[in-house]
């Protein structure tokens, strides 16, 4: 550095020795090394979690497409026992309905008994419909009127 460059200096960073220009410097450049470092390292870490995710993505696809096949084949095999379900159902239906018959149970129509007093049919509960106010006994319009019953004697 020459002796111009270092009064430049000086006079631009005033309080400022040269020393500790030259150690702010050095700091700065040790951060910019740092933070390129780190840029890296995140850069190494990004490609390796986008080819992870792109492995479990192809991983999802294949077992998907196994998925939709089992479930087809699943389904075939539900709708042809259906089928043998129906036939077998239409070849045994009167066997069926005599067995039906043959063990149904018949039960007499149910009576409730109603002699203990605590099981006594009750009556109707009555409505009571509200009286419109300018039908009620004690209503007023008028903000002075005091009912008679209101009054204390």
């Amino acid at each position: 550095m020459t002796i111009a460059q270092d009064l430049r200096t000086r006079r631009k960073h005033r309080g400022k020795t040269p020393w500790q220009l030259v150690k702010t410097i050095g700091r700065l450049e040790r951060e910019a090394d740092a933070a390129v470092c780190q840029m890296v390292a995140m850069a190494t870490e990004i490609d390796g979690l986008t080819a992870d995710r792109n492995q479990l993505t192809h991983q999802m696809q294949e077992q998907a497409v196994a998925h939709a096949a089992t479930v087809d084949d699943l389904t075939t095999e539900r709708d042809h026992l259906d089928q043998q379900l129906a036939a077998l159902r239409e070849r045994f239906a009167p066997e069926l309905a005599a067995e039906a018959n043959a063990t149904a149970i018949t039960l007499p129509q149910a009576v409730r008994d109603t002699s203990a007093i605590e099981d006594q049919a009750t009556a109707p509960i009555p409505v009571i419909r509200p009286v419109p106010l300018h039908q009620a006994p004690f209503a007023s319009t008028n903000p002075a009127h005091v009912p008679t019953r209101a009054t204390r004697h």
